[in-house]
C-alpha cells in the first residue's frame, strides 16, 4: 500500500504542476488551459487521480477492517502506476519544450514514474493477481 500511495502522489504531483504551468504560460493571448486541448489533458489527469485514490483508499479501508485487501492493493497498484506514468507523460506535454527541461520538476516525475511499473511487481504481475482474485468469487 505504501508504494501505491507513492504513486498517487507523483499523479498528483504532475497534475498540479501541469495546472499550475497552464494558469502561467499564454499563447495566442490567453492561458494554455483555456485551449480546449490542454483543458482535457488537465480533466484527464484529474481522473486518473481520482480513480487511482478510490482504489488505495479501498485498499486501506480493507486492511484497517481486517479484510484480505489483495485484490484492491493490486488494482491500486496497477491503476496507480499507469495514472503515475500517464499522468507524469501528459504533464511533460503541457509543458511542451519546457518540459523535457532540468529546470521544470516533471522532467524528473517522468523518469520517476517509469520505475513504478516494474517495482514491487510488473504490470503484468498485478494483472495476473487480480484476475486470480476476481475469479475467485465465482469459482
Amino acid at each position: 500500500m505504501l508504494l501505491s500511495l507513492s504513486l498517487l502522489g507523483l499523479a498528483r504531483r504532475a497534475l498540479d504542476e501541469a495546472t499550475k504551468y497552464s494558469m502561467e504560460r499564454k499563447t495566442m493571448g490567453k492561458q494554455i488551459f483555456k485551449h480546449q486541448a490542454v483543458l482535457f489533458m488537465l480533466s484527464e489527469m484529474a481522473m486518473r487521480y481520482e480513480l487511482a485514490k478510490l482504489a488505495v483508499w479501498r485498499s486501506c479501508a480493507d486492511y484497517d477492517e481486517g479484510r484480505r485487501n489483495t485484490y484492491y492493493a493490486s488494482i491500486g497498484k496497477l491503476y496507480g502506476a499507469i495514472a503515475a506514468n500517464k499522468n507524469a507523460s501528459d504533464s511533460v506535454q503541457v509543458f511542451g519544450g519546457n518540459g523535457y527541461n532540468k529546470e521544470y520538476p516533471v522532467e524528473k516525475l517522468m523518469r520517476d514514474a517509469k520505475i513504478f511499473q516494474i517495482y514491487e511487481g510488473t504490470d503484468q504481475i498485478q494483472k495476473l493477481i487480480i484476475g486470480r482474485e476476481h475469479m475467485t468469487k465465482y469459482l
